[in-house]
């Protein structure tokens, strides 16, 4: 019976022994491990995990059954390639693998727990963003995108059918007949974020072309409301000049007779002020006598009365 092959891990080079003592290089894998911070931990454990399978050692971790001597203290010298030094003190007195991955495990719970009070803080941020007046597609999608990239790389699964409805909702009414569209005809849960975000900036393109148009349209309704209203108050200045007309028209308030229909000398209007007359000239045609007018003669009237005037000097 042929005796399987035992694997020795020697740096990065696997090497196959058989029975036949002849030794093979199956495959040579460069093995980086990743280096454990304060803020990585859960990035950390799962490449780790993945490199512990690859070389065979992951059930000393999981710690299920009777671990070969081996295999743990190859998972533990894995391990110490992957913690810094500082960390590395901590654990050096533990005696197994699983032992080591528990006490690091227990070291980073606090920073588990910032980490889901960080992704809720994320989370709010991201139910209460909405698209400015003056911001385009692309600014306020990479705000978006960066948002939410930050929050899956704390362990939030945000899905992109949420990320697409998200960016439908939060831009501006002037966006809605290209939503509208794209809901009705096409599938938005399986719509990639960034097909969404190109029919969006496509749209806005053509927006940008019809701009011109609808600025000369609000000008022409701004003049055509002014000039209405300058009717309207030309039409309110006729009717008052009619109303004028009727009551200082005719023949007027004064001497003479109306020369036009707004009351000729008669209108109070033009009415110009009463000439200063020297009375010494003045002859009264009631009694022949300077220095007063008939209306202020004292004596008996004449029969005949004739209007006082001015003597020639």
């Amino acid at each position: 019976m042929e005796i399987p092959p035992r694997r020795t891990l020697v740096s990065d080079v696997v090497i196959e022994s058989s029975s036949s003592g002849k030794a093979t290089t199956r495959s040579v894998v460069t093995i980086q491990y990743p280096m454990l911070t304060d803020t990585n931990y859960g990035l950390w454990s799962v490449k780790m995990k993945i490199l512990l399978r690859s070389l065979g050692v992951w059930g000393a971790i999981e710690g299920i059954g009777v671990v070969e001597e081996e295999k743990d203290q190859g998972a533990l010298a894995a391990i110490s390639q992957a913690v810094p030094d500082t960390v590395m003190m901590a654990i050096a007195e533990k005696e197994t693998a699983k032992e080591a991955w528990d006490a690091l495990k227990e070291m980073r719970v606090g920073e588990d727990r910032v980490k889901k009070a960080r992704v809720q803080v994320l989370k709010r941020q991201f139910d209460r963003m909405y698209m400015g007046d003056s911001e385009t597609i692309m600014e306020f999608a990479q705000k978006l995108t960066t948002l939410v990239g930050e929050m899956r790389i704390l362990g939030a699964m945000v899905e992109d059918n949420d990320v697409v409805e998200k960016l439908f909702a939060a831009v501006p009414d002037k966006f809605l007949p290209i939503v509208g569209t794209i809901e009705q005809w096409g599938d938005i849960t399986t719509m990639p974020v960034t097909e969404a975000i190109g029919r969006l900036r496509a749209f806005e393109e053509t927006l940008k072309g019809r701009r011109h148009h609808k600025d000369e349209g609000g000008q022409l309704m701004l003049t055509r409301a002014k000039w209405e209203a300058l009717s309207v108050k030309d039409k309110k200045g006729c009717e008052g000049s009619d109303s004028g007309v009727k009551k200082g028209g005719g023949r007027g308030s004064g001497r003479g007779r109306g020369r036009s229909q707004s009351g000729g000398r008669g209108d109070d209007a033009e009415r110009k002020p009463h000439r200063k007359f020297d009375k010494t000239k003045i002859k009264c045609f009631n009694c022949n006598e300077y220095g007063h007018f008939a209306s202020e003669c004292l004596k008996p009237k004449r029969e005949k009365n004739s209007p006082c005037r001015e003597e020639p000097s």
